[in-house]
């Protein structure tokens, strides 16, 4: 059998679960997850490699009513992963209900690539007890244009492995594009930066989750030495620096420990890690600021 490729864009709502799919079905913590709404900035490929089958996954920004450049940014990159796919896996909450902003993303969906398969994901269907709400629910995802309905859930193993086997159906043969132990790719510097992020609104997300970005300004690596990293939190006020650094450096201390301690357990290695917080005023309308922080 000759090798097959299928790329696919998670596509949705801010914080419906896109990553969370990704990272079960990778059974790897790639991209981070919180409570907060907008917390992946990037677009992240997760690569699925068995015998022959290779999936590419587009992890992208939820799709939002922009209301800074920032914002603005991060549809752009959804946007752009609609753009390149084969198929896209809409996904929608199962204990919510469609609503206007749903409609305006797959709208955009067609308009950006009509011939692309569209499969529709209910997510956290473990909440709802009642079958006939989940049928309600994936009804109106098919009267959207979805050909397909899937759900996903905490400790619903089986569910993720039925997304590989449809989203099989639409592979194309081609040589694989990736090696078959490339998960991802991004480096180590990358999620070095998003661990510190997500340390960071975890123990604050109340304040200031959105106020939040990282920047790594070295990560050098010696045989033999752990791996040293200086990054810089910045937010947006004054105000919130002294939140973020805490009585005594107290927060500060406990968000890079928290982070040093995620970069060991990922990267298989030993991390001497300092963290620095600056203010960048409205850094989320400065153009120049958005691009040196990769977004």
């Amino acid at each position: 059998m000759e090798n097959k490729v299928c790329r696919v864009a998670l596509i949705g709502r801010p914080n419906v679960g896109k990553s969370t799919l990704l990272n079960n079905i990778l059974k790897y913590n790639l991209s981070i997850v919180t409570n907060v709404a907008q917390t992946t900035r990037d677009l992240i490929k997760g690569i699925y490699t068995d015998k022959n089958y290779q999936i590419i996954f587009y992890d992208t920004p939820g799709i939002h009513k922009g209301f800074n450049l920032l914002s603005e940014r991060l549809n752009q990159k959804s946007y752009a992963a609609i753009s390149e796919v084969d198929v896209i896996l809409f996904l929608s909450e199962a204990t919510g209900e469609i609503g206007k902003g749903d409609h305006f993303i797959i709208d955009k969906i067609k308009e950006i690539n009509p011939e692309a398969k569209l499969i529709g994901i209910l997510t956290k269907i473990d909440l709802v007890n009642d079958k006939n709400e989940l049928d309600r629910k994936a009804s109106d995802l098919k009267a959207l244009g979805t050909e397909t309905v899937l759900g996903v859930g905490l400790n619903l193993n089986l569910a993720y492995s039925d997304v590989i086997e449809e989203l099989k159906k639409y592979a194309n043969e081609e040589d694989f594009e990736y090696s078959e132990d490339e998960f991802t790719d991004v480096s180590q510097r990358f999620l070095a930066k998003e661990y510190i992020r997500l340390c960071a609104i975890e123990k604050l997300f109340q304040e200031l989750p959105h106020s939040i970005a990282v920047e790594i300004d070295e990560f050098s690596e010696k045989e033999g030495k752990p791996y040293t990293i200086f990054a810089t939190l910045y937010v947006k006020k004054q105000s919130q620096k002294g939140i973020l650094i805490g009585k005594n450096a107290s927060t500060i201390k406990e968000i890079s420990i928290n982070a040093r301690k995620l970069m060991e357990s990922a990267f298989q290695h030993g991390v001497y890690l300092k963290v620095n917080v600056k203010v960048s005023p409205d850094w989320v309308d400065d153009e120049k600021k958005i691009k040196e922080m990769g977004y």
